[in-house]
């Protein structure tokens, strides 16, 4: 079973209309891609990759860019890429989201590793120094985390994984 990521202005019409049927098990994130994602996409707030399985829409994510202020992050990661100590620009997972007649077999992993190919595109054409995602919970906080993600000191459920650790990660 091969898994086909598509931006959601290329998506072909019959996946477009499913967009309704979608449902990930989080209504939040079922009516966001039913509802937002079209206009965020139109107008430049994010872009929507979605995962096509069998011929289904099988999940999705957003991107965005953003900033976070260092002190979101953990001292070692500071100290290691000698990071400056103002606000320092970003790529935010803003959603990650798998059809439920999907879960459990590894999509989740696909899009995630997707996603960071794409930011290191984003760090080549503007500079960035990672990849943040706020987790649902800490069940997706641990999904994160295995895959190099750090939870912030103050705040657990925000995560963060350095962008040569992504590059390090894809080359492995």
């Amino acid at each position: 079973m091969t898994t086909k990521i598509h931006p959601l202005s290329q998506l072909p019409r019959a996946l477009l209309d499913a967009r309704a049927s979608f449902d990930c098990g989080t209504p939040a994130l079922n009516q966001y891609l039913a509802q937002n994602a079209s206009q965020h996409e139109a107008r430049n707030i994010t872009r929507i990759f979605c995962g096509e399985q069998d011929g289904a829409l099988s999940g999705y994510y957003a991107l965005t860019n953003a900033t976070v202020d260092v002190s979101a992050l953990t001292p070692d990661v500071i100290k290691k890429y000698k990071l400056p100590t103002h606000l320092l620009p970003v790529v935010r997972l803003a959603r990650l989201a798998v059809d439920v007649r999907f879960q459990g077999r590894g999509l989740g992993q696909v899009l995630l590793i997707d996603a960071m190919s794409r930011v290191i595109r984003v760090a080549q054409l503007s500079g960035c120094i990672g990849l943040i995602v706020d987790a649902k919970d800490d069940k997706a906080a641990g999904f994160y985390e295995g895959f190099g993600f750090r939870r912030a000191p103050e705040n657990g459920l925000l995560l963060f994984v350095p962008l040569p650790e992504i590059q390090e990660l894809l080359q492995g």
